[in-house]
Protein backbone atom coordinates (compact mmCIF):
# COMPACT_ATOMS: atom_id res chain seq x y z
CA UNK A 1 0.00 0.00 0.00
CA UNK A 2 1.11 3.71 -0.42
CA UNK A 3 2.72 5.86 1.70
CA UNK A 4 -0.31 8.49 2.67
CA UNK A 5 2.27 11.47 2.70
CA UNK A 6 3.53 10.45 -0.96
CA UNK A 7 3.63 12.85 -3.96
CA UNK A 8 0.17 12.41 -6.26
CA UNK A 9 -1.33 13.46 -9.18
CA UNK A 10 -5.12 13.48 -10.04
CA UNK A 11 -7.03 12.89 -13.45
CA UNK A 12 -10.06 15.09 -13.44
CA UNK A 13 -9.86 18.97 -13.01
CA UNK A 14 -13.46 19.38 -12.00
CA UNK A 15 -15.60 18.90 -8.44
CA UNK A 16 -14.30 15.46 -7.80
CA UNK A 17 -10.86 16.68 -7.82
CA UNK A 18 -11.38 18.98 -5.23
CA UNK A 19 -12.90 16.18 -2.73
CA UNK A 20 -9.73 14.36 -3.88
CA UNK A 21 -7.02 17.52 -3.26
CA UNK A 22 -9.68 18.03 0.07
CA UNK A 23 -8.65 14.52 1.75
CA UNK A 24 -4.91 14.42 0.14
CA UNK A 25 -4.27 17.59 2.12
CA UNK A 26 -5.45 16.39 5.07
CA UNK A 27 -3.16 13.15 4.53
CA UNK A 28 -0.12 15.12 3.94
CA UNK A 29 0.45 13.88 0.75
CA UNK A 30 1.90 16.73 -1.67
CA UNK A 31 -0.74 17.08 -5.03
CA UNK A 32 1.88 18.16 -7.99
CA UNK A 33 0.14 17.59 -11.11
CA UNK A 34 -3.45 17.65 -12.47
CA UNK A 35 -4.56 16.01 -15.91
CA UNK A 36 -7.47 16.13 -18.23
CA UNK A 37 -8.72 15.30 -21.17
CA UNK A 38 -10.62 18.33 -21.71
CA UNK A 39 -8.28 21.14 -23.30
CA UNK A 40 -10.04 23.85 -22.09
CA UNK A 41 -10.04 23.09 -18.37
CA UNK A 42 -7.78 24.64 -16.28
CA UNK A 43 -6.71 23.88 -12.78
CA UNK A 44 -9.14 24.74 -10.32
CA UNK A 45 -6.54 24.08 -7.01
CA UNK A 46 -4.20 26.90 -6.52
CA UNK A 47 -0.57 26.47 -7.59
CA UNK A 48 -0.96 23.52 -8.82
CA UNK A 49 -0.33 22.98 -13.00
CA UNK A 50 -2.71 21.28 -15.18
CA UNK A 51 -1.97 19.15 -18.38
CA UNK A 52 -4.17 17.99 -21.02
CA UNK A 53 -4.53 13.99 -22.80
CA UNK A 54 -1.82 11.48 -22.99
CA UNK A 55 0.50 13.90 -24.79
CA UNK A 56 0.31 15.75 -21.73
CA UNK A 57 0.80 12.78 -19.37
CA UNK A 58 4.12 12.14 -21.33
CA UNK A 59 5.47 15.35 -20.97
CA UNK A 60 5.13 15.53 -17.73
CA UNK A 61 7.04 11.86 -17.26
CA UNK A 62 9.97 13.23 -18.43
CA UNK A 63 9.78 16.53 -16.45
CA UNK A 64 9.80 14.07 -13.51
CA UNK A 65 12.85 12.62 -14.88
CA UNK A 66 14.74 15.70 -15.29
CA UNK A 67 14.05 15.72 -11.72
CA UNK A 68 15.76 12.35 -10.87
CA UNK A 69 11.96 10.90 -10.21
CA UNK A 70 10.65 8.14 -11.28
CA UNK A 71 6.58 7.55 -12.14
CA UNK A 72 6.48 4.60 -9.51
CA UNK A 73 7.59 7.98 -6.90
CA UNK A 74 4.36 9.33 -7.67
CA UNK A 75 0.66 7.79 -6.75
CA UNK A 76 -2.27 8.63 -8.83
CA UNK A 77 -6.10 9.36 -8.38
CA UNK A 78 -8.68 9.27 -11.07
CA UNK A 79 -11.34 11.83 -9.89
CA UNK A 80 -13.88 11.00 -12.34
CA UNK A 81 -17.31 10.93 -10.59
CA UNK A 82 -21.18 11.11 -11.91
CA UNK A 83 -21.99 8.37 -14.56
CA UNK A 84 -18.10 7.06 -15.45
CA UNK A 85 -17.13 4.62 -13.63
CA UNK A 86 -15.52 2.98 -16.45
CA UNK A 87 -13.46 5.60 -17.42
CA UNK A 88 -12.73 5.68 -13.94
CA UNK A 89 -11.03 2.76 -14.38
CA UNK A 90 -9.74 3.31 -17.65
CA UNK A 91 -7.36 6.06 -16.26
CA UNK A 92 -6.49 4.75 -13.54
CA UNK A 93 -4.87 1.54 -15.71
CA UNK A 94 -3.81 4.28 -18.16
CA UNK A 95 -1.57 5.99 -15.16
CA UNK A 96 -0.07 2.83 -13.99
CA UNK A 97 0.19 1.21 -17.39
CA UNK A 98 2.96 4.65 -16.78
CA UNK A 99 4.24 3.17 -13.99
CA UNK A 100 2.33 5.57 -11.66
CA UNK A 101 1.04 3.71 -8.47
CA UNK A 102 -2.87 4.15 -7.76
CA UNK A 103 -4.35 4.57 -3.84
CA UNK A 104 -7.57 4.70 -2.50
CA UNK A 105 -9.09 7.78 -1.24
CA UNK A 106 -10.69 7.38 2.43
CA UNK A 107 -11.89 10.38 4.28
CA UNK A 108 -10.57 10.13 8.00
CA UNK A 109 -14.44 10.64 9.04
CA UNK A 110 -15.47 7.25 7.01
CA UNK A 111 -17.13 4.49 9.30
CA UNK A 112 -16.21 1.01 8.21
CA UNK A 113 -17.43 -2.45 9.83
CA UNK A 114 -14.37 -4.66 10.39
CA UNK A 115 -16.13 -7.17 8.88
CA UNK A 116 -16.53 -5.08 5.40
CA UNK A 117 -14.15 -5.79 2.59
CA UNK A 118 -13.65 -2.69 0.52
CA UNK A 119 -11.36 -3.07 -2.71
CA UNK A 120 -8.65 -1.37 -4.54
CA UNK A 121 -9.08 2.35 -5.74
CA UNK A 122 -11.98 3.16 -4.09
CA UNK A 123 -13.07 6.67 -2.69
CA UNK A 124 -14.80 7.28 0.28
CA UNK A 125 -16.06 10.52 1.11
CA UNK A 126 -16.71 12.92 4.29
CA UNK A 127 -19.31 10.97 6.79
CA UNK A 128 -20.28 7.72 4.82
CA UNK A 129 -20.90 4.51 6.62
CA UNK A 130 -19.97 1.01 5.31
CA UNK A 131 -21.84 -1.73 7.53
CA UNK A 132 -20.86 -5.46 9.04
CA UNK A 133 -20.38 -8.05 5.80
CA UNK A 134 -20.71 -5.24 3.18
CA UNK A 135 -18.26 -5.04 0.12
CA UNK A 136 -17.20 -2.25 -2.06
CA UNK A 137 -16.06 -3.10 -5.50
CA UNK A 138 -12.88 -1.57 -7.23
CA UNK A 139 -12.98 1.79 -8.25
CA UNK A 140 -16.69 2.89 -6.51
CA UNK A 141 -17.04 6.22 -4.91
CA UNK A 142 -19.29 5.91 -2.18
CA UNK A 143 -20.09 9.81 -1.47
CA UNK A 144 -20.96 12.19 1.67
CA UNK A 145 -23.23 10.58 3.96
CA UNK A 146 -24.19 7.67 2.07
CA UNK A 147 -24.80 4.58 3.93
CA UNK A 148 -24.51 1.03 2.96
CA UNK A 149 -25.83 -1.04 5.51
CA UNK A 150 -25.19 -4.45 6.52
CA UNK A 151 -24.59 -7.35 3.82
CA UNK A 152 -24.61 -4.68 0.59
CA UNK A 153 -22.41 -6.31 -2.52
CA UNK A 154 -21.43 -3.42 -4.25
CA UNK A 155 -19.89 -4.00 -7.62
CA UNK A 156 -17.10 -2.39 -9.70
CA UNK A 157 -17.05 1.87 -10.84
CA UNK A 158 -20.38 2.46 -9.14
CA UNK A 159 -21.36 5.77 -7.56
CA UNK A 160 -23.21 6.46 -4.91
CA UNK A 161 -23.77 10.22 -4.54
CA UNK A 162 -24.01 12.29 -1.75
CA UNK A 163 -27.02 10.74 1.37
CA UNK A 164 -27.63 7.49 -0.95
CA UNK A 165 -29.16 5.15 1.53
CA UNK A 166 -29.02 1.68 0.95
CA UNK A 167 -30.80 -1.32 3.21
CA UNK A 168 -29.89 -4.72 4.16
CA UNK A 169 -28.31 -7.15 1.79
CA UNK A 170 -28.54 -5.32 -1.65
CA UNK A 171 -26.51 -6.51 -4.45
CA UNK A 172 -25.66 -3.78 -7.06
CA UNK A 173 -24.05 -4.77 -9.76
CA UNK A 174 -21.09 -2.80 -12.13
CA UNK A 175 -20.98 0.76 -13.45
CA UNK A 176 -24.41 1.64 -11.63
CA UNK A 177 -25.17 5.36 -10.31
CA UNK A 178 -27.47 5.94 -7.17
CA UNK A 179 -28.48 9.64 -7.29
CA UNK A 180 -28.07 11.88 -3.82
CA UNK A 181 -30.97 11.03 -1.28
CA UNK A 182 -31.54 8.07 -3.23
CA UNK A 183 -33.06 5.20 -1.02
CA UNK A 184 -33.07 1.31 -2.01
CA UNK A 185 -34.79 -1.38 0.48
CA UNK A 186 -33.44 -4.47 1.47
CA UNK A 187 -33.02 -7.67 -0.73
CA UNK A 188 -33.43 -6.22 -4.00
CA UNK A 189 -30.94 -6.07 -7.24
CA UNK A 190 -29.78 -3.37 -8.91
CA UNK A 191 -28.45 -4.45 -12.08
CA UNK A 192 -25.29 -3.40 -13.85
CA UNK A 193 -25.50 -0.15 -15.83
CA UNK A 194 -28.80 1.60 -14.54
CA UNK A 195 -29.10 4.87 -13.08
CA UNK A 196 -31.30 5.61 -9.72
CA UNK A 197 -32.43 9.28 -9.66
CA UNK A 198 -32.05 11.76 -7.14
CA UNK A 199 -34.78 10.99 -4.06
CA UNK A 200 -35.88 7.73 -5.69
CA UNK A 201 -37.76 5.23 -3.10
CA UNK A 202 -36.91 1.53 -5.10
CA UNK A 203 -38.75 -1.16 -3.95
CA UNK A 204 -38.39 -3.59 -6.84
CA UNK A 205 -35.29 -4.55 -8.84
CA UNK A 206 -33.86 -2.36 -10.84
CA UNK A 207 -33.20 -4.36 -14.62
CA UNK A 208 -30.22 -3.59 -16.71
CA UNK A 209 -29.22 -0.22 -18.02
CA UNK A 210 -33.03 0.79 -17.07
CA UNK A 211 -33.47 5.02 -15.49
CA UNK A 212 -35.56 4.55 -12.38
CA UNK A 213 -36.70 7.89 -10.73
CA UNK A 214 -39.56 8.51 -8.39
CA UNK A 215 -41.52 7.01 -5.30
CA UNK A 216 -41.86 4.32 -6.14
CA UNK A 217 -39.33 4.16 -8.32
CA UNK A 218 -40.50 3.44 -11.47
CA UNK A 219 -38.38 3.01 -14.89
CA UNK A 220 -38.23 6.01 -16.95
CA UNK A 221 -39.41 6.08 -20.75
CA UNK A 222 -36.45 7.01 -23.24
Amino acid sequence: MSQLNRPCIIWGATGQAKVAYDILMSEGAEIIHLFDNNPRIESPLPGIPISHGPDGMLSFIDALRHQKLNPSDVDCIAAIGGFHGEARETMTLFMESHGFKSRSLIHKSVIISPCANIGKNVQLLAGSIIGTFASIGDYSIINTGANVDHDCKIGRNCHLAPRAALAGEITIEDNVFVGTNATILPRLRICAGSTVGAGAVVTKDVAPGAVVAGNPARPLVT
